[in-house]
């Protein structure tokens, strides 16, 4: 039943006919925000279909449920205004809360976000600001629904800026446990392969709402509301006919006829079904240049001015003096162009659309550098000045490049580093003068490294090439040296580039030069086929002091050296530690390979406990600046180091962190995490979860000719070996050891490779070539003194071997390891030896070997080798207990991350932030972690974790 519709208070585009199903939608939606259940609900539909009207019913009710309402309109303008939609959605509650609640909003990693609403034009070097600032505004969002449930509402967010896109993405992912309703108007007919936006409308719960045109008795009751209730039905069927009971046209239709002011029955529906959108647009058209010659002008000033379009400025745009233009804008109010109040807006995103297309390209760019005038004038943010510099051609103007400049820096500052490559490039086109065109270069280079545009090293190089300061020239150049540092390739031809801009810069900055003879080792590092030595080129730096963070970044080069140049495991782990002496190795980014030398050292050398110190003060610092890539780097090494020292449930929950922190996208990440992982599973038996992120993943084929990929083929040998595919296994292994071993140390796992293969080669009845390998290993691992390696060269060997001489070597193996640290190489010994023993007879000997074991494998987590020892227990007659499903070993990577976490006292939320996660997620681990170590309360996971 359509229902009646007061003459008085009618406005067609505002009236809720047809839309029963639409409004309960609306309700369920809001109700879920009430209960906790945050969704997104989108409404979809073309121009004029009623979406803004059923956006602002939800914001109605919502407000009538006491759920806070932010809103945001995204504007076709304003695509390029780096957070512009956030700012819009979450600015005014920010600044309009008081001392204490503002305190209360930014609490936390909250924090993070506040560069996109401040001024703050400061940059940390290394930061990973995008995601750290979708971390805040995120926790922000957190913060504001704490007390009250919240509705986030952008209407046109097919319009909304890339930044503020990537945010609407990264909340929608983590809706699900927040109070909070994320409502979005989306207009069919759009680009929809935009990637953010095509993802964020896939996190759309069904249902969809798809307004539809109204029905001939609803456009008959608006008619009759409008015209007269005596108007004819065959003028109501015509206007249905002519607007395709389109909201927004039936709205403009109904009040040209109005205007003409003719009772309805002398109203000719023929010349009703003439109109057509296009004859609509022409009509807003007309009715503004009838209203005053100078009507036009305000018009296009507003369509210019967007979101900055308050009456003065307007005003001053157009040429006119205040007092005319309130008039003007009193009398565009009364044609229904304008909305009423201030700032001026159009009643429909129509509307504006009109009158800025009918705006002419020469005075667009005229009106578009008049708003950047004065918007400067008046100090205003220069992002929002950036957005009419984009919309204007290049001139040659010296007073925009300095703008689009500190806009870009602003945008970088504020996580928006897409927005910030958009400025620099149209600062190139001005163009800039030539004493800066290096500069820019420079910050473009380095805001396209953030987003991982390909041309970054491009720009970074041509801005060292023709910088004329030595110092901006040496840090272009080191910042491309990083840049690339893991492609050989490049690093290759990038060699003497590092030296010539070295030299140069020496007498200038001491720190700069050291930090560019860094920049050459990594390239000296990544090419072992140059003539030039790493290991030779190294040693020069040797007795460096040590006190300088590029003196110590050299060093670490010095110590990595150190594993492939014939010295001891103990020298390179001493150097290690000198070289990881100062703060900014754990307090910021640093070079990237810096962490890496100094771990793969202390890793070597056995030193577990100082590497896992060192990166845990490394993931501390980046959990608190919210930088995923800082913080998958730092657990990544520390996974590599738990899982050497025999944690493989720590290690596992690190690279899982690491995999959910920084994701699988960028090829170098996805060999450098994911292939640990499988290794990890791979040594807890859990080989088909290994095998299917091999498979999951596109890794089970042909790999990358990346320098990672030398490890990679070790850790899928071992785990074809642990499936029992020997020829497979076999041949990666094969091609593991001739890539460590041409690569010279930049993986300096061949230790490993070794000893993984000697048994695949005795399996497949290698014998003589299992020997001379194990023999090989033996001597390698004696001439770098490392325990480990010894002791499990003489495993393996003893494995080979056979007979009462493998019996001694394996019981030499024992020995040696009981020595190390080296917990899961340990087991394995230990349930060798005694599985020797029982085969030879020698059960009571066996026995204790194996109780002890199994009890090393079990607590390392390496379920398949505990099992073993389990079996080879009974098969000498004992009884070992049964393991439970309950205690630390039943909880899984994320669950125990999450227990140790909450067991040093910090909250949930705190728990969330650094982890990356949501609430939700936390509450559900810590709830299984209960359960299974039989616990009621956090105060008890101490004492549980330790038990």
């Amino acid at each position: 039943m359509i229902p009646e519709v007061s003459a008085e208070t009618f406005s067609p585009t505002r009236i809720l006919l047809d839309r029963e199903d639409d409004l309960a939608a609306l309700d369920n939606a809001l109700h879920q925000a009430v209960t906790g259940a945050g969704r997104v609900l989108l409404i979809e539909g073309p121009p004029g279909i009623g979406k803004t009207v059923l956006l602002d019913e939800l914001r109605r009710r919502a407000r009538t449920l006491h759920i806070d309402v932010l809103t945001a309109r995204a504007g076709e303008l304003e695509r390029g205004y780096g957070f512009g939609v956030v700012r819009q959605l979450l600015e005014a509650r920010l600044t309009g809360a008081g001392g204490e609640e503002r305190t209360r909003l930014l609490a936390g990693a909250a924090r993070l976000a506040e560069p996109v609403f401040s001024a703050v034009t400061g940059v940390d070097e290394g930061d990973d600001l995008a995601f750290a600032t979708l971390h805040g505004l995120y926790w922000l969002v957190v913060n504001m629904a704490e007390q009250r449930p919240l509705m986030l509402a952008v209407d046109d967010v097919h319009w909304a800026d890339e930044p503020s896109l990537r945010f609407l993405l990264h909340l929608a992912h983590r809706l699900p446990g927040l109070p909070v309703v994320l409502a979005l108007t989306m207009r069919t007919g759009v680009d929809k392969h935009h990637h953010n936006l095509s993802l964020l409308l896939l996190e759309a719960q069904p249902p969809i709402l798809r307004p539809q045109p109204l029905s001939e008795a609803a456009v008959t009751t608006l008619v009759k509301a409008t015209l007269g209730a005596d108007t004819g039905p065959a003028l109501c069927r015509a206007c249905a006919k002519a607007t395709g009971g389109n909201p927004f046209l039936l709205s403009e239709l109904l009040g040209e006829l109005r205007r003409d002011a003719r009772p309805a029955d002398r109203i000719d529906p023929a010349t009703v079904l003439q109109v057509v959108p296009e004859r609509v647009a022409a009509a807003v058209l007309l009715r503004v240049s009838r209203l005053d010659p100078a009507a036009p002008a305000l018009a296009r000033s507003v369509a210019v001015l967007g979101d900055a379009a308050g009456l003065v400025n307007c005003a001053r745009l157009a040429n006119l003096e205040p007092a005319k233009a309130r008039t003007l804008a009193s009398a565009l109010t009364e044609l229904a162009v304008l909305e009423p109040g201030e700032p001026l807006r159009f009643v429909h995103p129509i509307v504006r659309t009109v009158i800025y297309d009918d705006t002419d390209a020469t005075e667009r760019n005229r009106l578009h550098a008049g708003a950047a005038r004065l918007l400067t004038k008046q100090y205003a943010d220069p992002r929002g000045i950036a957005v009419h510099l984009l919309a204007r051609d290049p001139s040659g103007d010296r007073e925009t490049v300095p703008l689009l400049r500190d806009a870009a820096r602003r945008a970088l500052t504020s996580g928006a580093p897409d927005t910030a490559t958009a400025l620099l490039r149209r600062a190139l086109d001005e163009p800039p003068q030539e004493r800066d065109r290096s500069q820019i270069l420079f910050e473009l280079g380095t805001a396209e490294h953030e987003i991982g545009d390909p041309a970054a090293p491009h720009h970074l190089r041509e801005a060292g090439e023709t910088a004329c300061d030595p110092a901006a020239r040496a840090r272009a150049v080191i910042a491309l040296a990083w840049t690339t540092h893991t492609d050989p390739a490049r690093q290759r031809e990038q060699t003497p580039l590092y030296k010539h801009v070295g030299d140069a810069v020496r007498d200038h900055d001491r720190e700069l030069a050291l930090e560019l003879e860094a920049a050459r080792l990594g390239a000296l590092l990544f090419n072992p086929d140059l003539p030039i030595r790493f290991e030779d080129e190294a040693q020069r730096f040797r007795d460096l002091p040590a006190q300088s963070a590029a003196e110590c970044l050299l060093l670490s080069f010095v110590a990595r050296s150190a594993l492939t140049a014939g010295h001891t495991v103990a020298e390179a782990g001493d150097l290690a530690e000198r070289s990881a002496s100062h703060p900014a190795l754990t307090s910021q980014g640093g070079h990237p390979l810096w962490r890496t030398n100094v771990t793969f050292c202390l890793i070597a050398a056995a030193r577990y406990d100082i590497a896992e110190q060192l990166l845990s003060r490394a993931v501390r610092h980046a959990e608190r600046t919210g930088s995923p890539q800082w913080t998958a780097r730092a657990l990544w090494l520390r996974g590599l180091t738990r899982h050497r020292h025999g944690d493989l449930r720590g290690a596992e929950a690190d690279l899982r962190a690491a995999v959910s922190a920084q994701g699988l996208t960028y090829i170098h990440f996805r060999y450098t995490v994911l292939f640990p992982l499988i290794d990890v599973l791979t040594d807890q038996g859990r080989v088909d979860e290994a095998d299917a992120l091999l498979v999951d993943n596109g890794l089970d084929g042909a790999l990358a000719p990346v320098p990672l990929a030398i490890g990679s083929h070790l850790v899928r040998g071992r785990l074809r070996a642990a499936q029992g595919d020997l020829t497979t296994a076999r041949t990666d292994l094969e091609e593991a050891l001739r890539g460590l071993k041409s690569s010279r140390g930049l993986i300096p796992w061949d230790h490993d490779a070794r000893i993984a293969l000697v048994p695949v080669l005795h399996a497949l009845g290698d014998h003589n070539r299992a020997l001379d390998l194990a023999d090989e290993a033996l001597n390698a691992a004696r001439a770098a003194q490392s325990q480990r390696a010894i002791g499990g060269a003489l495993r393996v060997r003893g494995l080979v071997h056979g007979g009462k001489e493998g019996l001694d070597m394996l019981q030499q193996a024992v020995d040696t390891l009981a020595a190390s640290p080296a917990n899961l190489w340990r087991a394995e010994a230990l349930v060798d030896l005694g599985s020797a023993l029982r085969r030879d007879g020698q059960r009571t000997t066996a026995r204790p070997l194996l109780r002890e074991g199994m009890e090393r494998a079990h607590r390392c987590a390496a379920t398949a080798l505990a099992d073993r020892a389990t079996d080879e227990l009974r098969a000498t007659g004992a009884r070992p207990r049964r393991r439970a499903g309950t205690g630390v070993d039943a909880l899984t990577a994320s669950e125990r991350r999450v227990a140790e976490l909450a067991a040093t006292g910090i909250s949930n939320k705190e728990i969330a932030q650094a982890l990356f996660v949501t609430l939700r997620t936390v509450e559900l681990h810590l709830s299984n972690s209960y359960s299974k170590l039989e616990i009621h309360s956090r105060q008890e996971l101490a004492r549980a974790l330790q038990s």
